[in-house]
């Protein structure tokens, strides 16, 4: 039952994650909360990372014994799959504008909002790992995961994190597609999905 507990909490996280992030919803907030709206971005970042904090820490109190753990010499490996998504994970964080990323961007213009419409982002990311992969921290993300040592209850989330950022790319990838249209298709033919130099 508690495995079960934990996997519709996480699955709940992941759903209120896409909804509030969505393109629909932000339209339907921006209309709602007129200029207000600057503040959303950074309200919907402390609200993820609070509950994200809440789950890990509940998850950790189902159990302490290892099911997935690397012995030597493979602890050379999974050390070096660590440092290398971290690296990855913050190397294409840098590659986002980090004020508007975290919405303090939107914070510090808010004076200079005039009209209730919402807008989106008319040009494409394209810089650092950006032009060698659309999603390095995603790739990354789950790299890391499945490099930690991991309980019963880990992998569980594993599982469900990882079917949560495949099912959350399809729906990012058709989000930005609406978005910026043939710019972004374009994007789509010359940059992989996940991998870097494969094809999309």
């Amino acid at each position: 039952m508690k495995y079960l507990i934990i996997a519709l909490m996480w699955i709940a996280y992941g759903l209120i994650h896409s909804l509030l992030i969505s393109l629909h919803f932000s339209k339907w907030a921006a209309k709602g909360m007129g200029r207000y709206f600057a503040f959303y971005r950074l309200a919907y970042n402390v609200f993820s990372v609070i509950l994200l904090i809440i789950l890990l820490q509940y998850t950790k109190t189902l159990g302490t014994e290892l099911v997935i753990k690397f012995l030597p010499p493979w602890t050379i490996l999974q050390q070096g799959l660590l440092i290398a998504s971290s690296f990855v994970i913050v190397w294409a964080f840098l590659s986002y504008d980090f004020l508007e990323f975290t919405g303090i961007r939107q914070i510090i213009e808010f004076r200079k909002i005039e009209n209730e419409d919402f807008t989106i982002p008319k040009t494409i990311t394209k810089k650092g790992l950006l032009g060698i992969v659309r999603h390095p921290m995603y790739l990354a993300t789950i790299v890391f995961m499945w490099s930690l040592n991991s309980t019963w209850a880990d992998i569980l989330v594993h599982l469900i994190l990882t079917g949560y950022i495949f099912i959350g790319i399809r729906l990012e990838e058709r989000k930005l597609v609406q978005q910026f249209g043939s710019a972004y298709t374009q994007y789509q033919n010359d940059v992989p999905l996940l991998i870097p130099f494969t094809k999309k």
